[in-house]
C-alpha cells in the first residue's frame, strides 16, 4: 500500500462494496412481502427465515474473522463476492420457498465476509478522525439502500418477480468486484503479523463483549425498518408494499444516507459516547410519535434512519481507538456478536407478530433502544479509566 494508485484501487473497493452491500441487501424491502404472498407464508415462518439469514451472516463473520487473521483482508473479499454471485444466482433459480431460503442463505453469508472485510480494511486505511471517515464510507451503503427498495418496488411494479429483482443485481456484483481482484491489500504477505491478537483471544476480552452487545442492539433496531417495517404498514394498515411501502423504506435510507454524510463532522466535535446517548433519545421519541399516528406514522417512522446512521460507524470508529492495532481482529468479533444477538432480535420480531398481532415485531423497538442505552451506559464505565488515542471526548 505504498503507492498512491494502490490507496486509490483499495478507496474504490472499499466505497464499491458498502454500495453494492446496501444494494443487496434492501432488495428485501420489496421482495419479502411478495415472498410472504406467493407462499402464503405465516410471520412466524417469515421471522424463522430472517433469523436463519442473520445466522448466516453471523456465522460467516466468525469465518471472515478467522480468515482475516490468518491470511488476511483480501481472502475475505474474495469469498464475499464468489458467495454473493452463487447467492443472487441461487434465489433467481430456486422453484420453491426452501429454495430460496438456501440461495438467500448463501448471499446472507457474503454480507458477513463483507462487514468484516470493509471494517477490517477501513481500520488500515482510516488512521485519523475514524467516525468522519467511516460516516462517509457507510454513507455509500446509504446510497445503494435508497436506490434499491425505490427501483425494485419500480420494476415489480412492472411485471417482473422478485426472483428477476435479483438477477438483474448479478452485473453490479461483478463489476465491483474487479478491483478485489487487482488490488494489493495491505499486509497480505504476512497477515498474521499485523493481527497480534486472534479472533478467540478477542472473544475473551470483556469490552470486545461490550461492543459487540451494543452494536447488535443497533444492528437489530436498523433493520427492524427494512425487515418489518414494510410488512408494518402493509398487514396493519393495508398499504402496499411495492409503493408506500417502497417509499418508506427509501426515505428511511434517504435521511439514513444524508445523515452519514453530515453526521460524522458533529460527532468528531460532539465525542463518541456522546453523539450515541443522544441520537439513541431521539430515536425513541420518533418511534414513540410514529406508532401513535397509526397509518400517518409512515410519515414520521423514516426519520429514525436520520439518528440509526449515526450509530454503527460512531460505536466502530470508538471501538477503533480502543483497540488500536488489535482493530481488525477485535472489530471482527463485535460484529460477530452483535450478528447473533441481531439474528435472535430478529427472531423474536417474528414471534412477537404471530402471537401478539401484527403491530408488535416493530413496535419493539423502542424497547430494545432503552436496553442500548443500559448497555452503552455500562461500555462508558468500562472505557472511563483509560486514556484512549483518537476517541476526542466520551
Amino acid at each position: 500500500m505504498n503507492t498512491k494508485k494502490t490507496r486509490l484501487l483499495l478507496l474504490v473497493l472499499i466505497n464499491g462494496t458498502m454500495f453494492l452491500f446496501g444494494f443487496l441487501e434492501n432488495i428485501k424491502a420489496v421482495s419479502y412481502p411478495l415472498i410472504k404472498n406467493e407462499f402464503d407464508i405465516s410471520y412466524e415462518v417469515l421471522g424463522r427465515m430472517v433469523s436463519l439469514l442473520s445466522f448466516s451472516y453471523t456465522f460467516f463473520s466468525i469465518a471472515a474473522g478467522l480468515i482475516l487473521s490468518r491470511f488476511g483482508v483480501k481472502r475475505v473479499y474474495l469469498l464475499g463476492f464468489l458467495c454473493a454471485l452463487g447467492g443472487l444466482a441461487s434465489v433467481y433459480l430456486s422453484p420453491g420457498f426452501a429454495a430460496a431460503g438456501a440461495g438467500f442463505f448463501v448471499l446472507f453469508a457474503s454480507f458477513g465476509l463483507f462487514e468484516i472485510g470493509v471494517n477490517g480494511l477501513a481500520t488500515q486505511l482510516f488512521t485519523s478522525k475514524a467516525a468522519l471517515a467511516m460516516s462517509l464510507l457507510h454513507f455509500l451503503y446509504g446510497v445503494g439502500a435508497i436506490i434499491s427498495p425505490k427501483a425494485s418496488g419500480i420494476l415489480a411494479s412492472g411485471g417482473l418477480g422478485w426472483r428477476q429483482l435479483y438477477l438483474f443485481s448479478i452485473p453490479l456484483a461483478l463489476l465491483v468486484c474487479i478491483p478485489a481482484l487487482a488490488a494489493k491489500f495491505p499486509g497480505q504477505e504476512k497477515a498474521h503479523a499485523k493481527n497480534p491478537i486472534g479472533f478467540f483471544d478477542a472473544l475473551g476480552q470483556k469490552k470486545v463483549w461490550f461492543f459487540g452487545i451494543s452494536l447488535g442492539l443497533m444492528m437489530g433496531i436498523e433493520m427492524a425498518s427494512s425487515n418489518w417495517g414494510s410488512l408494518y404498514f402493509q398487514d396493519v394498515y393495508d398499504l402496499d408494499p411495492r409503493t408506500e411501502g417502497a417509499t418508506f423504506v427509501s426515505t428511511f435510507f434517504i435521511l439514513f444516507t444524508a445523515s452519514r454524510l453530515v453526521s460524522g463532522f458533529l460527532i468528531e466535535k460532539i465525542g463518541y459516547l456522546r453523539s450515541l446517548f443522544g441520537a439513541i433519545v431521539l430515536i425513541i421519541l420518533i418511534f414513540l410519535a410514529g406508532f401513535a399516528m397509526g397509518p400517518r406514522g409512515i410519515y414520521i417512522l423514516p426519520a429514525v434512519g436520520f439518528f440509526v446512521a449515526i450509530l454503527w460507524p460512531t460505536i466502530m470508529a470508538r471501538a477503533m481507538g480502543v483497540f488500536g492495532s488489535d482493530a481488525p481482529v477485535a472489530t471482527s468479533a463485535m460484529i460477530a456478536i452483535g450478528g447473533l444477538l441481531n439474528a435472535l432480535m430478529q427472531l423474536s420480531m417474528g414471534y412477537l407478530n404471530d402471537y401478539f398481532g401484527a403491530a408488535w415485531g416493530y413496535r419493539s423497538c423502542p424497547v430494545f433502544a432503552l436496553v442500548l442505552i443500559g448497555m452503552l451506559l455500562k461500555l462508558r464505565r468500562e472505557l472511563a479509566p483509560a486514556v484512549l488515542p483518537g476517541a476526542g471526548a466520551l
